[in-house]
């Protein structure tokens, strides 16, 4: 059979992979639906009340006086903190303010830490509130003073209902340079104020009303010291290679080169079979083919961003922080991406082909009429298995976007899909240039079940992603369903052809699929831990030693904290199991004898931040050097700890010396 006639063979697992998409797209996005249709419900019955309070009984002009909405939630409900954690959503306000007025950003009370199922949470039960400073004109007209704030706001117990209000004060204009009577002051006394973020990694303290919060972990007092600073995650940092100051423009540009990039990062290794195959495939075809293919292709990839970006919306929505390759940190995803692959590589050894009428002159036809849908799906599963790592000048570019309004990260996303593209479309848009390519014979079909092999080592890389993930008795689960899953692709091989009647095609069809839905019962849906509804029960990160000699601890924000207020130089590794790029530089960089000689001979505190499962605090970091994936180098030259290094994402054993060097040893 021509090898173009195979191409249908990829729609069964194109319509499955957009539907990986929809079926195991994370949590945040189910939650974003949830929270829609929960507001639907019960749009009419808050429970949170607002109230202004001041701190002054009038305004003085040219003062400074303390303005706060107190936000008060009945039993049982509560709202977030400013920094979330793994689900909910910031409360904000906007400042409705007389002419000249100026406020400064917003100052919140210590939040409550909830921990319920492994899903932690910041926020506050009971009642909090959200204060401001505001500096009122010197010159101010007579009479009431009208203040007001519009709030938005999540509030959960069982469910999680969006909320909306305006509250207001009026404060009469006193004379200038009187010393104003003092207003609500108990709203604002010993709150424990803050304009920067809280040490989220400690239980934190509690609002009145502590004792009632609604979720599992209560509050503790405990807190961690660190240094004079605070920890590290409430600090400015002034970063050496901030890219804050570039034009809006510039960051389009980052993405479309990053995307560039991404098609010769270490994380592409996957796809190489499917993009070499592809260019085969079209050697000998017409050159307006040729060009219709590789807008196929783009499609696929453009389109494919465009959902990922979408998946980023829609957990932002329910307030849920996610980064870049977010989705190889649900297990449901990889174990999908897993069986695909698989699938995809049985059909390159030949093991089922498009089961049709007979007759070559119908196969090629329908080859020809479905080789445009075939090569957009083979741009969507490029796209899927391209994603888990970041690419220089991708970082900042995407980091930016995580932050922007809903129109920027889709562009961005667009852009870097471009970006991804381009090669491809460069190769096609003149067709002549193919003509490198070896022409077709028997060795294409020989190179071809070659590259299945390249697809099986992809699905062991995905097992070893799963087991960091669940462990080994997970990857035991995943093992023997795939072998389920290859057991009814043979069935289905060598039980009908292209003679096969149609009522012995539904019934082997109809065989194939109760192996196949039992093997997913038995071995994936009955294991919550691999369905993502369960935390798997992962042991605690331990110290690493490498052959080399060199120590990685575990990360955690406490001893990140200590080691930096005791002056030691600090190289911070952020990593996971499912970035490949991150991989391959641990073993040619990392591990390179003039970069352990010289972690050494400085004497280098040396950490490892996993980010292989969901971690809220690796994620907050990231977003401190406006990054929003891995692989990510960090140094924290002793004693200038908030003016960390960042290294690029493609590293040299000589770059990362001479960074070393520049940020010194540790002090004693």
């Amino acid at each position: 059979m021509n090898i173009k006639s195979k191409a249908k063979c990829i729609l069964p697992l194109a319509f499955v992979l957009l539907a990986v998409f929809a079926v195991t797209a994370p949590d945040p996005v189910f939650q974003a639906v949830q929270s829609k249709v929960h507001a639907a419900q019960a749009e009419s019955d808050k429970h949170t009340s607002l109230r202004m309070v001041a701190d002054v009984k009038e305004v003085v002009p040219g003062s400074t006086f303390m303005l706060g909405v107190e936000l008060t939630m009945q039993p049982g409900w509560h709202t977030y903190y400013k920094e979330s954690g793994d689900a909910g959503m910031p409360t904000s306000i906007e400042w409705v303010l007389p002419a000249g007025y100026k406020h400064g950003e917003l100052l919140w009370q210590k939040p409550h830490k909830f921990d319920d199922g492994g899903i932690v949470t910041y926020g506050y039960a009971d009642k909090t509130v959200i204060a401001v400073k505001v500096t009122a004109p010197d010159a101010i007209p007579e009479g009431e003073q009208k203040l007001v704030a519009k709030v938005k706001w999540l509030e959960c117990k069982e469910l999680c209902i969006p909320g909306s209000g305006e509250t207001s004060i009026t404060l009469p204009a006193g004379k200038k340079g009187s010393t104003p009577a003092p207003g609500d002051t108990d709203s604002f006394k010993d709150s424990g104020f803050t304009g920067k973020v809280a040490d989220l990694t400690t239980e934190g303290h509690g609002t009145a009303g502590s004792d009632t919060a609604p979720a599992s972990g209560g509050v503790s007092n405990s807190s961690s010291p660190t240094s004079a600073k605070g920890s590290i995650l409430d600090q400015n940092l002034k970063v050496a290679d901030s890219e804050g100051t570039m034009p809006f423009y510039m960051y389009f540009l980052l993405a479309i080169v990053g995307g560039f990039i991404l098609n010769f990062m270490p994380c592409v290794l996957p796809v190489i079979a499917i993009k070499i195959i592809s260019l085969m495939e079209q050697v000998n075809d017409d050159p307006g083919r040729v060009r219709l293919q590789g807008l196929a292709f783009a499609a696929g990839i453009l389109s494919s961003f465009l959902v990922l970006g979408g998946i980023v919306l829609a957990a932002r929505s329910a307030g849920q922080t996610v980064g870049w390759g977010f989705q190889m940190q649900y297990p449901p995803f990889v174990i999908a991406m897993a069986t695909i692959i698989m699938v995809f590589s049985l059909s390159l050894f030949g093991l089922f082909y498009v089961t049709v009428a007979p007759g070559q002159d119908q196969i090629d036809k329908l080859a020809s009429k479905e080789g445009y849908t075939g090569t957009f799906f083979k741009g969507v599963l490029a796209t899927v298995l391209s994603t888990p790592c970041t690419a220089p000048a991708l970082g900042p570019a995407v980091g930016f976007a995580f932050s922007q309004p809903a129109i920027t990260i889709l562009g961005i996303f667009e852009a870097v899909g471009f970006g991804m593209s381009l090669p491809y479309l460069l190769l096609t848009v003149n067709p002549k240039w193919l003509k490198f390519i070896p022409k077709p014979g028997v060795w294409m079909e020989k190179f071809k079940e070659s590259m299945g092999f390249v697809l099986l080592a992809t699905v062991v890389w995905l097992l070893g992603v799963v087991g960091a993930q669940v462990g080994a008795s997970g990857v035991m689960s995943v093992g023997f369903f795939l072998t389920g899953i290859a057991f009814a692709v043979w069935v289905t091989a060598r039980f009908t052809d292209l003679s096969s009647s149609g009522t012995r095609k539904a019934v082997v069809w109809s065989i194939a699929g109760v192996i196949a839905a039992s093997c997913l019962y038995f071995f994936i849906l009955t294991r919550p831990d691999l369905m993502g509804t369960q935390a798997a029960d992962a042991s605690e990160p331990k110290t690493a030693v490498t052959e080399s000699g060199i120590t990685w601890l575990p990360f955690s924000i406490e001893d990140l904290d200590k080691n930096i207020a005791a002056n030691k130089t600090v190289f911070l590794d952020f990593t996971a199991d499912w970035c490949l790029t991150c991989k391959v530089n641990e073993r040619t960089v990392l591990d390179s004898a003039p970069v352990v000689e010289q972690l050494k001979a400085l004497n280098v505190v040396t950490m490892k931040a996993d980010w292989t499962r969901r971690d809220a605090t690796i994620s907050k970091l990231l977003a401190k050097f406006q990054r929003s994936g891995v692989p990510l180098y960090v140094v924290f030259p002793a004693g200038k700890g908030s003016s960390p290094i960042v290294l690029p994402e493609v590293i040299t054993p000589s770059l990362v010396v001479d960074k070393l060097k520049e940020a010194g040893p540790s002090k004693s």
